[in-house]
């Protein structure tokens, strides 16, 4: 049978404010820096104790079925003591503090001596440096809190506190040395996963970030959020990548990418803009000077520059020339563009929606097109062309 392990954590206030565990390192709280390592540490099931103000912020940093406990919750000690019951391993976090990925198993309670070459001065100085702020409850703990004594006194007289496992959160750490502890310990994670780092220190990763194997990480990359990266991706220089899922041997250069899914062998960049609730397909290329919002892209297109691809559903193999833009909002609604499978856009062209462009039909470099376009068909909508032979060089002789 599989132990159970659970985490009972305190998030105090210091004064009126916020709890520091909201406070972001890199780009994410404090709070879900710690979830994520106790759920890598094995620790499956969470009890929060917060100020009723904090309760909405915590609750994000925390997985779906962690119990709380807010200001002037009644019943505060018997969730506590069944909390206990229900797990075999419970460990009690009682100040702000910034966890180690793997350091909770490895070093267990203090007991085992860490070698020599893994000693770290991760505890910084605090005006309470004999303060402890990381616990595992013991037999004798959870009988001395059945039997009454106050949260406190039990942790620090009957349970055996972590040694050298952990940075204490404050001020001071939050915009300095937990920034860099925390990037580091990204790189770690993922290079234990496969994934290659050019320039690790400028390398900028969130803890529920993942990343595939075989996966290059280029300087100045930024991935936030709830983002996937996909095996043999290759993503940067200078991108930001937030809240998106990235197939396998993707390549995105100097670019961002938000709240979208990026399917296999798409080409992203450079300088594109993908906006949020885009789905790219397979081997779409995005180029230079490209946004997009709020768009399907069918597998095989090619996008290549200087375009604007706003609330459109493209089909798969179409062609858009330089300069190609979806006119998609008449200054109160938005409307869609739809593209049929193998179209040809045209260099210059404006679509103006609503408007439909068929299957395998071409539109004239400078365009506006305003009317449905049949498949295989060409759209021509411009001016005609008129000519004055001689005009240029009758101005000239005005002018003299």
């Amino acid at each position: 049978m599989t132990e159970t392990a659970g985490a009972v954590l305190f998030l105090p206030r210091e004064g009126n404010r916020r709890t520091l565990m909201l406070e972001d390192i890199l780009f994410d709280p404090a709070a879900l820096w710690l979830s994520k390592a106790l759920e890598e540490a094995g620790f499956s099931r969470f009890l929060v104790v917060c100020h009723q103000d904090d309760r909405e912020g915590a609750a994000a940093c925390f997985p779906k079925g962690t119990e709380f406990i807010t200001t002037g919750t009644e019943d505060a000690r018997e969730r506590l003591l069944t909390f206990l019951e229900q797990n075999e391993r419970v460990a009690a976090i009682t100040q702000p503090v910034f966890l180690p990925w793997g350091a909770l198993p490895r070093l267990r309670c203090g007991q085992t001596e860490l070698p020599p070459e893994d000693r770290r001065a991760h505890r910084l100085e605090r005006t309470a440096p004999q303060c402890h702020g990381v616990y595992e409850f013991t037999p004798a703990g959870r009988q001395a809190l059945q039997d009454g004594g106050g949260i406190q006194e039990v942790l620090s007289a009957h349970c055996r506190p972590y040694e050298e496992c952990f940075f204490w959160v404050d001020e001071f750490s939050l915009f300095g040395e937990l920034q860099t502890q925390a990037k580091t310990f990204s790189v770690q994670r993922l290079r234990s996963g496969g994934v290659r780092f050019l320039d690790p220190q400028n390398t900028y990763v969130g803890p529920c970030v993942t990343v595939g194997e075989g996966t290059l990480l280029l300087p100045g990359t930024i991935l936030k959020g709830n983002t996937v990266i996909g095996e043999g991706c290759e993503i940067g220089p200078h991108t930001v990548i937030r809240d998106c899922t990235v197939g396998d041997r993707v390549v995105v250069n100097a670019s961002q990418l938000n709240e979208s899914t990026i399917r296999a062998g798409a080409k992203i960049g450079p300088f594109a803009y993908v906006r949020p609730n885009c789905k790219v397909g397979r081997d779409v290329k995005v180029g230079d000077f490209v946004e997009l919002k709020n768009s399907t892209i069918g597998d095989g297109t090619k996008i290549s520059h200087l375009t604007y691809v706003g609330d459109s559903d493209v089909g798969g193999g179409v062609n858009f020339g330089c300069g190609t833009v979806t006119v998609n909002y008449d200054g109160l609604a938005k409307f869609r563009t739809t593209i049929g499978d193998n179209a040809f856009i045209g260099c210059n062209t404006n679509l103006v929606a609503p408007v439909k462009i068929g299957d395998g039909a071409y539109t004239a470099a400078g365009s506006t097109i305003t009317d449905d376009v049949p498949p295989d068909s060409l759209a021509i909508a411009r001016s005609v062309q008129v000519v004055k032979k001689q005009w240029a060089a009758k101005r000239r002789s005005r002018r003299k």
